[in-house]
């Protein structure tokens, strides 16, 4: 695909971030815990897994675990057991090995002798045992395993704030009493529930407050932008029609990073349709629609995820058309309500007092046409 979508980027398409990246590798490197907040399809996942890719390369064991995908509790402490287990066997799924060994895969036998250390040295954990004692050894084995082979580990744990549903509000003090006393593992935590992340990480009462520290997430510069993208078109021999059209792209989606990519592909698939090999501005437009369309079903998602009180999606029109948000007909603390609600939601955020923006410009040009 010439402009992915959809997950986590290759590393030749991790656009204008190079500077962050490299200051996450050496702070994470040295130690240090680190926590990201940011909406959905931003470029979260594909930063960390970049900045894990360099970490390995370097010799560090890496982990990743998302909480986006994860049901209960076992299944947490299974994935995060796993994710460690990976660095010595190289499979995925090193439990399945473990407990299973009459369907053992073909090369299981190196597995079972990378392992045989490991089960001397703390043992393995049961496929019987209950889903706490499952979850505490999944907690502990992050620095009983780099501590046992000499390494630094550094675990990602992504959509953090889920943990909490996952296996209730008591996860968070559960964590921290054993990735405090951990000198091997350094951690970096994602998050897409801005609000609820910086309460997490940012409030006294909380159990992570002052554990990691809280980075902003920056800006892809439009020059970055129009370089990546001007790149990209001439790996095809497609001509760029002038250097506004690709300041038009990254104007039309606002330079937020899926946007930006799914109006390329359209651009570049539309071409191909054509069998035009030169990029204009009234093409840009065309790919503009077509990504509209594509997106729909995503916004009509968040739109039903924020929008069950009426009020709520009469803040978001009037923000959307620039219309004053507080009105005599409505009560201050609804709006306000509704406003907390937009924020924690990765929505909208706040610009200055009394100003907020769309996070996403499309999805405001989507409301625009909806009411």
């Amino acid at each position: 695909m010439l402009f992915p979508l959809g997950g986590p980027v290759p590393e030749e398409d991790v656009v204008g971030r190079e500077e962050f990246i490299v200051s996450l590798e050496n702070r994470l490197a040295g130690g240090q815990s680190i926590m990201l907040a940011g909406p959905r399809r931003i470029g979260k996942t594909s930063l960390s897994q970049e900045v894990l890719r360099r970490l390995k390369k370097q010799g560090f064991y890496v982990a990743s675990v998302d909480f986006f995908r994860i049901s209960n509790k076992q299944n947490m402490a299974i994935t995060i057991i796993n994710s460690c287990l990976e660095n010595r066997t190289g499979i995925r799924k090193t439990l399945d090995a473990i407990w299973d060994q009459a369907k053992l895969l073909a090369g299981a036998t190196k597995v079972a002798v990378k392992l045989k250390d490991l089960e001397f040295s703390f043992g393995f954990p049961k496929k019987e045992m209950d889903e706490d004692a499952l979850l505490e050894y999944a907690l502990n084995l992050p620095e009983l395993l780099a501590e046992k082979d000499g390494k630094r580990m550094v675990m990602v744990f992504d959509e953090f704030q889920d943990a909490g549903q996952i296996a209730g509000q008591d996860i968070y003090k559960q964590m921290r009493s054993y990735f405090q006393l951990q000198r091997n593992v350094s951690y970096l935590f994602l998050g897409s529930k801005e609000g609820m992340m910086q309460s997490l990480f940012g409030g006294k009462k909380h159990a992570f407050y002052r554990f990691a520290t809280v980075l902003p997430i920056p800006q892809i510069p439009e020059d970055a932008w129009a370089s990546y993208i001007a790149y990209k078109f001439k790996e095809k021999n497609i001509e760029i029609s002038s250097d506004y059209v690709l300041k038009e792209i990254v104007r039309l989606a606002g330079g937020h990073p899926q946007d930006t990519m799914l109006i390329c592909s359209e651009a570049f698939y539309t071409l191909l349709e054509a069998g035009e090999k030169k990029l204009s501005s009234e093409l840009v437009r065309i790919a503009y629609e077509r990504a509209i369309i594509t997106l729909t079903p995503v916004f009509d998602e968040i739109l039903d995820e924020v929008g069950k009180k009426p009020l709520v999606r009469e803040i978001l029109r009037r923000l959307a058309v620039g219309e004053v948000i507080y009105k005599e007909k409505n009560n201050p603390n609804d709006i306000k309500r509704a406003i907390d609600q937009l924020i924690v939601s990765a929505v909208i955020e706040k610009e200055s007092r009394g100003k907020y923006k769309f996070i996403e410009p499309m999805l405001q040009e989507y409301i625009l046409r909806s009411y």
